[in-house]
């Protein structure tokens, strides 16, 4: 979609097809000498490295005007995959959008195809799971388990985290859930996220349809998003800690406790009086 030729003052070159794998690109960069990784290249007037990107294609000049003078390498390849992913519901009406020149930024692009996609799928279902914390405060050697309502008092911190493994570079997760093929037909956005509910912090991860799931088709969805919640996304997220003035918490979207469960909205009363006393520490 987009081309980009990379050269430091040294005269080390590197030419690449976007979008490509970010840890690849690096690699491949400092295989050619060029040792500065694409996060911190700046488009324009970069001090180190010369960045020369070109297209042959109309939506692909024009996107090339969305970046500014703050804008990265990375977020030239980040463009470039959440368009070269976009889904086939939306690419007409997104190219041409792009045609008439209705985004100023990268932004407003990634913000409009994440809302187009999931207009897409005017049929919303949303899973429920208990959430549970552990906090290093640097003075023992054992991480201290806390409970709901200490988690919602950091939402806001734990909503940015989860929502930076969920980042444009990555894709819809919705791209992890297709192993049944009426899922993957009707399925067009799911993420993850945290709700507060009467003070307690749970998991929440929002799937938007293009039309109701049959009960199997709900059985193999649900499956299947446990099975990110306990291994995929967030075995990843719950190894990341997350700053609070406590110390680093850690929060995960599976326990293995026989009070865990993934709930839909429609079954949630019952799942939420067993955990009416998951408080603080």
């Amino acid at each position: 979609m987009i081309k980009v030729k990379i050269t430091n003052k040294a005269g080390a070159s590197l030419q690449r097809e976007l979008p490509t794998d970010i840890y690849q690109l690096y690699h491949d960069m400092r295989e050619a000498g060029i040792s500065k990784p694409p996060k911190n290249i700046l488009l324009h007037d970069d001090k180190d490295v010369e960045v020369n990107l070109s297209c042959d294609s109309e939506i692909g000049s024009r996107l090339m005007r969305l970046f500014g003078k703050n804008d990265t390498l990375a977020d030239t390849n980040t463009v470039a995959f959440a368009m070269s992913t976009a889904r086939e519901e939306i690419l007409t009406d997104l190219e041409q959008n792009i045609i008439h020149n209705q985004y100023l930024t990268k932004e407003m692009l990634l913000d409009d195809i994440k809302a187009m996609t999931q207009a897409a799928g005017p049929v919303k279902l949303t899973f429920y799971c208990p959430l549970v914390g552990q906090l290093d405060d640097g003075e023992y050697d054992e991480y201290i388990d806390v409970g709901s309502g200490f988690l919602a008092a950091y939402q806001e911190r734990i909503e940015q985290a989860i929502a930076g493994e969920q980042a444009p570079g990555m894709g819809d997760m919705a791209q992890y859930l297709g192993d049944d093929s009426g899922v993957a037909e009707k399925l067009m956005s799911a993420v993850w996220t945290v709700e507060d509910i009467d003070g307690k912090l749970f998991g929440r991860i929002d799937c938007h349809l293009k039309e109701p799931l049959t009960d199997s088709e709900l059985a193999s969805l649900r499956d299947e998003v446990l099975g990110q919640c306990s291994d995929g996304l967030c075995e990843g997220f719950e190894q990341r800690p997350i700053e609070t003035d406590e110390g680093d918490l850690y929060v995960s979207y599976w326990n293995s406790s026989d009070d865990y469960f993934l709930c839909t909205e429609d079954e949630l009363d019952e799942y939420l009086e067993p955990h009416h006393g998951m408080g603080g520490m």
